[in-house]
């Protein structure tokens, strides 16, 4: 795979051409300004990424205003894959709906997944296990916010997106297959815990206790729903049963619907109860009191007033009247609920004594709803612990099925050991060319971890902020050349600002890059970096 041209539909930027080989991005300083970050390198990658189907959410791309980058506009990258011209092209504003024109005819895709199968079915056409498209371009586009921290680790630190080893198995020739099964089993593993978790809280809910304790409590509530059930299996085999039942069922509905009619009577008959106490008016005192503001006027006050009070009573006397008269209705209707329960007791007391239960079930229609209700709670209790139990065998079980992956996994690295060595004799040659020794060491091995491989290179000094970076160069670049992962490499790498190292280790960098590097002619290496940090070696460029 290589790229050829980076342009866009309509013309914005001056189109880039890339060449097969080493292509370098510099950062240069204009009349504008005298810093050389800022320039647009990283956007130049950016917008390769975006043209080759890169999520629009995570491109930088997407982040450019409006008024700066009509969303309308085509951001074109020309390649070719396996010999074949392929040009995509992809808008903002269309962004889930690529373009791909192939030998002169253009296709629009509805969705970007349909372009990327497409894609992947030409950079791959003969692999029965292969990555994506954009799977694999993940570690080969190394994004600058990465910070080369990781040989697999290589998007944006704040994306947080998970590591995939898929990639880098493909690469050095390990059977991904394997791998993608022991990753599908632990997400098994995962739904398995969320569901554990779930029974968890629902018992807690039920029986306000957690798991264990609500597990102890199971040969209790089994006890008193047997205990239920052997009493009214016994009334169930009573001679009577079948005659009183249905008696004592209606008589204690009966006695519900007088005790509620009772409750609302008593209630009522209260409401009627006098309120107030009739008011004493003292007459004397208000005729002394107008008769000393002037002679006479309290004699004819007190006269009136009398008659008022006199009106008043009578009326309030009749009211209460009415409400003792309405108090007596009631009562006597009381009175006959409290005979007609007091009847109905003692008819249930014979029919409960005909059945000879000795106290045990003193409610007919409760203990059936009380047995139903225990039932239901058991019920539900045993389900509960019976999935629980399940998931815990079924979570083993998963486990034991990774721990046998893990065996075939451990025998696909071994059955390419020899590739293996030859890979980690191509990062000892590069490391002794930057480095000028060979303390480096390379291996792939199983981990129980939830990344399941570890890829581990060791280079000199191990640890500090650069030699990460260095590692990380090392690294793609063994890979792009090794005689062994080449065939199965795109053949394309991208690295944007990894060359954040000392003068030294730069200058050994871009020497073995330049001099020592063996690109075959369907290979291509893109660099961005600074103009001043190379200026010494404007002229090899």
């Amino acid at each position: 795979m290589l790229i050829k041209r980076l342009y866009t539909e309509p013309a914005f930027i001056d189109p880039i051409t890339f060449m097969p080989g080493v292509n370098v991005i510099l950062g240069e300083s204009d009349e504008t300004s005298s810093k050389n970050n800022g320039v647009g390198k990283s956007l130049c990658i950016e917008f390769v990424s975006f043209a080759l189907l890169k999520r629009k959410s995570e491109s930088r791309v997407a982040k450019i205003p409006e008024q700066v980058l009509d969303p309308s506009i085509f951001i074109c990258v020309e390649l070719e894959i396996h010999g074949v011209a392929c040009i995509i092209k992809r808008s903002l504003e269309a962004a889930e709906q690529p373009r791909i024109v192939v030998d002169g005819h253009e296709r629009v895709y509805t969705k970007v997944k349909d372009a990327t199968d497409f894609l992947t079915g030409k950079l791959f056409p003969d692999q029965s296990f292969r990555v994506g498209f954009r799977e694999i371009l993940g570690p080969l586009i190394r994004d600058e916010r990465s910070e080369f921290k990781s040989l697999v680790a290589c998007f944006d630190t704040n994306a947080r997106i998970p590591d995939n080893y898929a990639p880098h198995l493909m690469l050095l020739g390990i059977n991904i297959e394997i791998y993608r099964s022991i990753k599908g089993i632990q997400k098994e593993i995962d739904l398995i815990a969320v569901e554990r978790a779930r029974i968890k809280d629902s018992v807690k809910l039920v029986r306000q206790k957690n798991l264990e304790e609500a597990r102890t409590d199971l040969n209790a509530l089994d006890g008193e729903v047997e205990t239920i059930r052997r009493g009214i299996d016994s009334l169930k085999n009573a001679e009577a049963y079948d005659i009183v039942k249905d008696e004592i069922l209606e008589i204690e509905d009966q006695c519900s619907e007088f005790r509620l009619r009772k409750d609302v009577l008593v209630t009522r008959s209260k409401k009627l109860e006098p309120i107030a106490l009739e008011a004493i008016v003292d007459t004397d005192e208000i005729r002394d009191f107008y008769d000393q503001l002037r002679a006479g006027l309290g004699t004819s006050i007190v006269r009136d007033l009398n008659e008022v009070i006199s009106f008043k009573s009578k009326i309030e006397n009749f009211q209460h009247y009415l409400l003792q008269e309405k108090r007596k209705i009631i009562n006597v209707e009381i009175r006959k609920l409290n005979s007609q329960l007091s009847e109905l007791d003692n008819r249930y007391a014979t029919l409960m004594s005909v059945l000879d239960q000795e106290g045990h079930l003193s409610n007919l229609r409760q203990t059936y709803a009380s047995f139903q209700a225990k039932s239901d709670e058991l019920g539900q209790l045993k389900s509960f612990l019976g999935r629980y139990d399940a998931l815990l065998i079924e979570r083993q079980d998963k486990k034991s099925q990774i721990e046998a992956e893990n065996l075939l996994l451990r025998a696909s690295i071994l059955a390419v050991s020899e590739q293996l060595e030859s890979f980690q004799r191509s990062i000892i040659a590069i490391h002794y060319f930057i480095q000028g020794n060979r303390n480096a060491s390379f291996g792939v091995s199983v981990t129980a971890k939830k990344h399941v491989v570890d890829i581990i290179l060791r280079i000199d000094d191990d640890g500090s902020h650069s030699v990460e970076r260095e590692k990380v160069f090392i690294y793609d670049i063994a890979l792009l050349l090794n005689v062994y992962t080449k065939y199965r490499h795109p053949g394309i790498l991208i690295h944007d600002n990894i060359f954040d190292v000392d003068d030294d280790t730069l200058q050994r960098n871009l020497e073995f890059i330049l001099t020592r590097a063996r690109f075959d002619d369907e290979q291509q290496y893109i660099l961005t970096i600074n103009l001043d940090r190379i200026e010494h070696y404007q002229d090899e460029f």
